[in-house]
């Protein structure tokens, strides 16, 4: 887990620090810091941390050449991505106020004093949001993109109701960012795991115009989609530990299924008469006890991965006997009744399932897999 609270002097110098995280966006810098200059001509004390994975473009030289004292550069060469350079930028910010913002142009400063007006009035976190009245996004999205948008949106519903939070343009005050706790962000979107991991009740969508990227290329792409992805699955398992431990195994249990009926036919259509039926369900079972051991490890009891697997084993097979030879003993006296062997299995297996699963999952999770911590999946 990330934890970054590093400032030994937790007294704000300034009203607002802005932090920027940058890839390869030094065409964009000088524009975006113009904007942001104008804002602080308006009377805001502000300081901007820009935080860029060493992008070799021209990004120190520039920040040299303009020479702001209120602008500061952060040039990171190992621990690279976004979400961490905005943990970076955030543990060396000095403001009252903290404000995440993209460096290409596609979030509007001029919107900070709302940020500030919100917070004030009393929200925990503040987001720059498309969708709400006021909102809107740039002509030039494609289908894709905005249906990727919009399916990412529902993915977080179990976290928060805004509207927006895919939104990288973001602001809360120092108190809020202090309070974050098993900080691990993965991917583009640390907004979310910021509203989750802060405990952020009162959140506020602020509208913007959310403007197309002018200079440098987008960062969205399947790589990122999958990382957004683990980072959801991230956040459940520490938000709802035991919901997400339930349903995989419950899920697995139902695929178990599955492959006990495949192999109960495999081994009647390979085997036939050569080997008996008692034999043949004995090896069904054993085979998909330990495809069930598997992936309930790494779906289901992911937090104990590190523990003994031997240990876990032994122990999942006896936790899991009971059901075990219910299944087995359905299995045997359908088979006995001439019902087609891999409807048996389906039979067996969901009888023997549902006299165990619950049963099985608390006794599983409380003496197999046990808990050291909590701590989110990766």
């Amino acid at each position: 887990m990330t934890q970054l609270h590093d400032k030994t002097d937790n007294t704000p110098a300034c009203e607002v620090s802005i932090i920027v995280p940058t890839y390869q966006e030094a065409d964009a810098l000088g524009p975006l810091i113009e904007r942001i200059g104008a804002v602080r001509d308006g009377g805001l004390d502000l300081e901007v941390i820009i935080v860029d994975d060493n992008s070799q473009d021209g990004t120190e030289e520039l920040i040299a050449s303009i020479g702001l004292p209120w602008v500061r550069l952060i040039t990171r060469t190992e621990d690279r991505g976004l979400s961490s350079a905005v943990l970076c930028g955030l543990a060396e910010a000095n403001g009252r106020v903290l404000v995440v913002m993209d460096a290409d142009l596609s979030h509007p400063p001029e919107v900070i004093p709302d940020f500030i007006a919100a917070l004030d009035g009393g929200a925990d976190f503040v987001v720059g949001s498309r969708y709400v009245p006021g909102g809107s996004t740039e002509d030039g999205w494609g289908v894709l993109r905005w249906i990727n948008s919009k399916i990412a949106t529902w993915m977080a519903r179990p976290f928060t109701t805004v509207r927006d939070p895919m939104s990288g343009f973001l602001g809360f005050r120092r108190e809020t960012w202090a309070s974050a706790v098993d900080l691990d962000p993965v991917g583009y979107k640390i907004g979310l795991e910021l509203i989750v991991k802060c405990r952020c009740r009162h959140v506020t969508e602020v509208p913007i115009h959310f403007s197309t990227r002018r200079h440098g290329e987008s960062k969205l792409s399947l790589r990122v989609q999958l990382q957004y992805l683990t980072h959801i699955v991230r956040l459940a398992r520490w938000k709802f530990p035991g919901w997400s431990s339930f349903v995989p195994f419950a899920v697995v249990g139902l695929s178990g299924v599955a492959v006990y009926a495949f192999l109960l036919w495999l081994l009647q259509a390979w085997l036939g008469e050569r080997v008996s039926e008692d034999l043949q369900i004995i090896i069904a079972i054993a085979i998909t006890m330990v495809w069930n051991f598997i992936f309930d490890r790494w779906l289901a009891f992911w937090y104990a991965r590190k523990q003994s697997i031997v240990r876990q084993f032994v122990g999942f097979l006896a936790v899991c006997s009971i059901p075990v030879i219910v299944n087995f003993f359905v299995t045997r006296w359908l088979i006995g009744d001439e019902i087609v062997t891999p409807a048996a299995g389906v039979i067996g297996a969901l009888v023997g399932s549902a006299a165990g699963v619950i049963f099985n999952w608390v006794v599983v999770r409380a003496i197999v897999f046990r808990a050291q911590a909590r701590a989110g999946g990766d």
